[in-house]
């Protein structure tokens, strides 16, 4: 048992070996959301009562990942102060800091030395995943690598995937990042699992035109040049931007039977 009491997570039983460690990007400040975000981490935004980062916390012990890698940087302390070491949550939490937040790509290779397992799960801190546990489990069903895709009705404002299908998987084949197009699309859901191998690409990465380091661009190189990525249906899924998408997500998650956890943002109860 851990010390708050909750049992130790579990690697899933097909596995070969430890659950691999999990990188969980919260250093966004999220501008669009305030003025709720003058005075809280965007991944401390409640969604039905509980910090957005919550649940993506519960979601990684109940699938069996024991280590989290906290990336932060906006309100970092404030972060610190909530998540602790992890223990309340049944995991064992490190922190690394993005002191200048210049995209998702330069958010994971500043965790790279933090990251000690083979394959790591990466997760945005910003989305907000209602089935997010068996997503997980499916995910850690064998270490080949994959990431979840999500049908929306307007792509112009997440990455667009094109996938093949080989060998009965449907696997990455080409992405493009925000093409500002309103059309149905399959995005990028912000979850991954990928080798660490990825680490060295995201080391190498140049800007992208929007200014950013992207890490998909890492996943597109070594899906098309190294080994397939396999695109996994996320299911319901919102990202959190404003808050039309509170909105959204807050009635996904009253769809679930989820039990909204008695934390807060800032502190335990």
């Amino acid at each position: 048992m851990t010390d708050a009491g909750l049992p130790r997570p579990q690697p899933p039983a097909d596995w070969n070996g430890p659950a691999p460690d999990a990188v969980v990007l919260a250093a966004g400040r999220g501008n669009r959301l305030r003025p709720l975000t003058d005075s809280l981490p965007k991944v401390l935004v409640p969604i039905s009562g509980k910090p957005l980062l919550v649940y993506h916390l519960e979601a990684l012990r109940s699938a069996g990942v024991r280590r989290v890698v906290l990336v932060v940087g906006y309100r970092a302390p404030q972060v610190r102060h909530f998540v602790g070491d992890g223990a309340s949550f049944g995991l064992e939490v490190d922190y690394v800091v993005q002191v200048d937040p210049r995209g998702t790509g330069d958010a994971v290779r500043v965790a790279r030395d933090e990251v000690h397992s083979d394959s790591m799960l990466v997760c945005y801190g910003d989305v907000f995943l209602p089935d997010e546990t068996d997503l997980l489990r499916r995910f850690l069903r064998d270490s080949r690598p994959k990431m979840a895709g999500a049908q929306v009705r307007s792509g112009g404002s997440f990455g667009r995937l094109t996938t093949e299908v080989r060998q009965g998987r449907t696997v990455l084949a080409g992405l493009q990042e925000k093409d500002g197009r309103p059309t149905p699309a399959l995005v990028n859901a912000g979850l991954y699992l990928l080798p660490r191998r990825v680490l060295d690409l995201a080391d190498r990465l140049s800007l992208s035109p929007r200014g950013e380091f992207e890490l998909t661009d890492a996943v597109l190189y070594f899906a098309t040049h190294e080994s397939e990525v396999e695109v996994v249906d996320a299911g319901p899924w919102t990202d959190i931007a404003d808050a039309e998408d509170v909105a959204r997500a807050e009635a996904l998650a009253r769809a679930t039977s989820s039990p909204i956890d008695s934390r807060v943002a800032g502190g335990t109860a």
